[in-house]
């Protein structure tokens, strides 16, 4: 629902569904509220942001994959795909998840989409969020999510995650 929910930052000059829709996911990851971090003490004046683009700029993202879209004659279907990736409670620091996410990302998509990646601290547990282009920018290939990709995805993650010593869940519950 929150992919496609009207009520998450509606572009009013948009009119296409899946354009406004593309906008939505990228307006909910990107909040601030979720992906800032402030310095306790009040004389300290580093604030963080944990917002990464991969093959395209965080603040132009929508309209650079829209153009690689309209490039390859590829405007319909799915638009886009907003993944995720969740951190035991208190066992990842901010800096250290987004890394994780950053790395994941590369690893599944980077040599091929534009991602953005944002980290969002509003939970208890920290969590990435990934929206990324369904078109492929370089040769204009779909992206097709299938249960290998999914399986491939969580063993990039749990990979990942051990090597910076991060719990996995070892025996993940299986969709029907």
């Amino acid at each position: 629902d929150k992919t496609d929910n009207p009520k998450f930052y509606r572009q009013e000059e948009l009119t296409d569904v899946q354009t406004q829709n593309l906008s939505d996911v990228i307006d909910y990851a990107v909040r601030a509220e979720k992906t800032t971090v402030t310095p306790d003490d009040e004389s300290a004046m580093v604030v963080r942001q944990f917002i990464s683009g991969i093959n395209c700029l965080p603040s132009t993202a929508r309209d650079e994959m829209l153009a690689v879209k309209k490039r390859f004659g590829k405007e319909d279907g799915v638009i886009a795909y907003h993944g995720y990736q969740s951190f035991a409670p208190g066992e990842a620091t901010p800096e250290l998840a987004h890394e994780i996410g950053v790395k994941l990302a590369k690893e599944m998509w980077g040599d091929r989409f534009e991602i953005i990646v944002t980290t969002h601290l509003d939970k208890e547990h920290l969590h990435c969020h990934f929206c990324f282009n369904s078109v492929s920018f370089r040769d204009g290939g779909k992206y097709n999510y299938s249960k290998t990709e999914q399986r491939r995805l969580r063993e990039a993650s749990d990979r990942l995650c051990r090597e910076y010593g991060l719990s996995v869940i070892e025996k993940p519950h299986k969709a029907p």
